[in-house]
């Protein structure tokens, strides 16, 4: 193995030899020619610890193999989608302490592995002296399994942070010189006319089939086209419709469940599978359903065949005013009223399609607001620090907000945001650029929008 470690070169030759590292923690990309097609797109993130050899055994000349993409357990214990699973790389930095020397060498090799058996290339990503601390940050190729493998020649262990990573984006950069556009300029009849006004596009009815388009929910698919769930009210059914294009002119619309009178207040995210998440009330049996579609556009030749649906809660009167996001452990986390007892509840799935044998292995379902009638028009948001937030309306005429102390929300910190009138109704939680959430919803009273933002809520300013 030493005549291999003479060999390795100073510099990371890391998956497709385009990455070269800076120094000083920066890294830049070097490609040879511009043209149309797929290009790797860099997407910045807080950086996130995702392994930490230093509570456990040194590495000493082996490989440890690291999966990165997906839901991964990290080592302060929790679990979390750091990278996308279509990530085509990650921006590391590698950080090697208590490091020992293999004689006169003291390497590791950071590249796209499927198992830890695989060979590593001759080439090194970080260099160590014994006993000196030392940090690279350079781009690692992931394998298609969501891996990275690091080779330590010595003995070390290795602190890795995330800082972000690439996906592929298709874009032309292909572009007109002055002169080809003032030749085209010249060459056209009506020259006027490329400074008319646009006409606005005209509203697109995409399902006409009956009574249909009550309840609906709209997110983005990863074919970067939308999709919407809304309730068919003529034959009392849950449907989704499948987008063809990013502004959605045609779509392919499917009946996502039909069995009783379904798909009232419908809430539709995306799962880390890349397959719609659907919440919605069973209106014969009043019990709260989830519908995980099979498929990124929900579409299939029987509905056994487009989705799986699956009964969350059906302890009592529930599910009416339902909402849904994807938790930071990669399963969906709904809020919804339970209409029996007037309370705000929570269902955190146990997976990431919500199913199981039993409701009890499906999910776990808390009332966290029991304070008067509450959980009207419910809305549910991740918050930066990975707890769940959700507005909502208490009966009485008030804005309500529940905090969730943890993120599959079993207790919340509940606070009365207005009480200035009826206020409260229809409302919608995100977060802003700032961290912090920011709320719309009715006035009643006024009949006005108004929107607010509790800061204190996330520790803000």
């Amino acid at each position: 193995m030493a005549s291999l470690a003479k060999l390795r070169t100073r510099w990371a030759a890391i998956g497709a030899a385009c990455a070269v590292t800076l120094g000083g923690g920066t890294f830049g990309i070097v490609q040879a020619s511009v043209s149309s097609g797929d290009r790797a797109v860099y997407v910045p993130i807080t950086p996130v610890r995702v392994l930490d050899t230093r509570a456990g055994t040194p590495i000493t000349n082996t490989t440890l193999k690291v999966v990165v993409e997906g839901s991964i357990n990290l080592p302060s214990g929790s679990t979390q989608v750091v990278v996308p699973v279509d990530a085509s790389a990650v921006a590391l930095n590698i950080t090697v302490t208590e490091g020992q020397k293999n004689g006169q060498y003291g390497f590791v090799t950071a590249f796209p592995c499927t198992s830890d058996s695989d060979t590593p290339p001759n080439a090194s990503s970080l260099n160590f002296e014994s006993k000196v601390d030392i940090a690279n940050a350079m781009n690692v190729t992931t394998s298609a399994n969501g891996s990275i493998c690091l080779y330590v020649y010595g003995t070390a262990d290795l602190i890795v942070d995330i800082a972000g990573y690439y996906t592929d984006h298709n874009h032309d950069d292909r572009y007109y010189t002055e002169t080809e556009v003032d030749t085209a300029l010249t060459n056209k009849a009506d020259v006027a006319s490329l400074m008319a006004p646009i006409a606005p596009s005209l509203p697109l009815a995409i399902d006409s089939a009956g009574d249909v388009g009550e309840f609906s929910s709209i997110a983005i698919g990863t074919n970067g086209n939308p999709i919407i769930s809304y309730h068919d009210n003529t034959n009392g059914d849950l449907k989704v419709a499948a987008c063809n294009n990013p502004t959605c002119t045609t779509s392919t619309n499917t009946t996502i469940d039909s069995v009783g009178l379904v798909g009232w207040y419908t809430s539709i995210t995306i799962g880390t599978n890349g397959n719609p998440i659907i919440s919605y009330w069973d209106q014969t049996n009043q019990d709260l359903k989830v519908a995980a579609c099979k498929n990124p556009t929900c579409i299939g030749a029987t509905e056994a065949d487009r989705s799986t649906n699956s009964t969350i809660d059906s302890v009592g009167l529930v599910g009416a005013h339902t909402s849904t996001a994807i938790g930071t452990n990669g399963n969906p986390i709904i809020s919804y009223l339970d209409d029996t007892n007037g309370d705000l509840k929570v269902a955190a799935c146990n997976n990431p399609t919500c199913t199981g044998s039993t409701e009890l292995e499906r999910s776990t379902n808390s009332t966290i607001d029991s304070n008067g009638v509450v959980g009207w028009y419910s809305s549910i948001a991740i918050g930066t620090n990975g707890n769940p937030i959700i507005s909502h309306y208490l009966i009485s005429g008030d804005l309500k907000v529940a905090a969730c102390n943890n993120p599959t929300c079993t207790t919340s910190t509940n606070t009365t945001i207005d009480s200035d009138g009826f206020v409260g109704w229809y409302t919608s939680i995100t977060i802003g650029t700032n961290g912090n959430p920011i709320i719309s919803y009715w006035d009643q009273t006024n009949q006005d929008l108004k929107v607010f933002s509790p800061w204190w809520l996330t520790g803000g300013r």
